[in-house]
């Protein structure tokens, strides 16, 4: 129940009040509107034809990517019996087009995005070529930092979801590639899951300062979870890979363990009290239970390779408990969230 403090100290605009279907539910069962106000308020807001909407979405997006991965096994298939300056040049070309199809007045979003994004993945199979054919013999991790790097300004001055999407998982390839053939094995966990978390973590946290100034194209919610889930994944992996390792922690070990636990709850607050999003809080609490309930598993197991019954005994109860727990603050955070204006 709502106090006289949780109320808001002066009038709310209209526009500010956060309108969902659950809050034209209450209204409706509390009688404040009819049933018929109810089906034109949800009518409004869902309407009965947005399928042909996300329809069209879903095209556009399949046919930009049969018509690339075509390109690519076009190439892949004649690769012998075209010539070398064709090869360049037909993907040269290719990148041309979908330049310019960018910088087109009036070209509609849905079009403009697939063509941006277009760009980006052309150049990477440009380099790609490019390699093949001159045998430089460069590592692979050499070739998506270049790729990244001579496509970071076209993504900047896009301003295209779609077209950083492509960008950031370039990226994410070429730190993961990295530390795969430049660095020692020991290192390679810890360090590609680090710089992955930072990855992701500076593009959320740009991607919702953008979205907070009114920035429409970094707005959509699917870009939230393409750049949040990647973070808690790296997040989790890495502390699994701790806990595993078990003894002989040092500084740089518990620093990291650190590093995990401020992620988690840097993202947890995020989500809970300035952006309230209730499906990422969600994975941001399933990754702390994992991470607990397997840090717990390690502890009664004392790192031996043989576990008893009793310990799986009383690991099915901790989790059980653990998980039913984070289930009833999650339906409790939901309601609350739901009763704000």
């Amino acid at each position: 129940m709502r106090t006289n403090e949780d109320r808001p100290a002066g009038p709310v605009a209209l526009a500010g009040i956060r309108v969902d279907r659950p809050g034209v539910d209450r209204l409706a069962a509390r009688g404040l509107i009819c049933a018929a106000a109810r089906d034109e308020a949800l009518a409004l807001m869902e309407p009965p034809r947005r399928w042909g909407l996300w329809a069209g979405r879903l095209m556009g997006t399949v046919g930009a990517a049969l018509v690339l991965s075509g390109i690519v096994y076009f190439f892949a298939f004649n690769w012998n019996e075209i010539p070398p300056l064709a090869k360049l040049g037909a993907i040269a070309a290719l990148i041309a087009a979908a330049c310019l199809g960018v910088l087109v007045p009036g070209l509609e979003r849905r079009a403009f995005e697939p063509a941006a994004a277009a760009a980006v993945m052309l150049v990477g199979v440009f380099l790609a070529v490019e390699g093949q054919i001159y045998q430089t013999g460069a590592d692979a991790w050499t070739l998506f930092a270049a790729w990244a790097g001579l496509t970071l300004a076209f993504a900047l001055l896009a301003c295209s979801a779609a077209t950083w999407a492509v960008w950031i998982a370039v990226a994410a390839v070429t730190v993961v590639t990295w530390w795969d053939q430049t660095q020692p094995d020991a290192a390679f966990h810890t360090g590609s899951n680090l710089s992955l978390m930072a990855l992701f973590a500076i593009a959320l946290g740009a991607r919702e300062a953008l979205a907070a100034r009114g920035f429409a194209w970094p707005a959509a919610r699917w870009t939230r979870f393409y750049l949040a889930l990647p973070a808690l994944a790296a997040a989790t992996q890495l502390a699994f890979f701790l806990i595993e390792e078990g003894g002989g922690f040092g500084p740089a070990e518990w620093g990291a363990l650190a590093l995990i636990a401020l992620t988690l709850a840097a993202m947890g607050a995020l989500y809970r009290y300035v952006i309230p999003d209730v499906v990422l809080l969600a994975a941001v609490t399933l990754a702390g239970c994992a991470i607990a309930d397997f840090a717990l598993f390690r502890l009664l197991a004392n790192g031996n390779g043989r576990v008893h019954m009793g310990t799986f005994f009383a690991m099915g109860l901790a989790t059980l408990a653990l998980f039913a727990a984070a289930v009833a603050w999650l339906r409790a955070v939901s309601r609350r969230m739901e009763a704000r204006p």
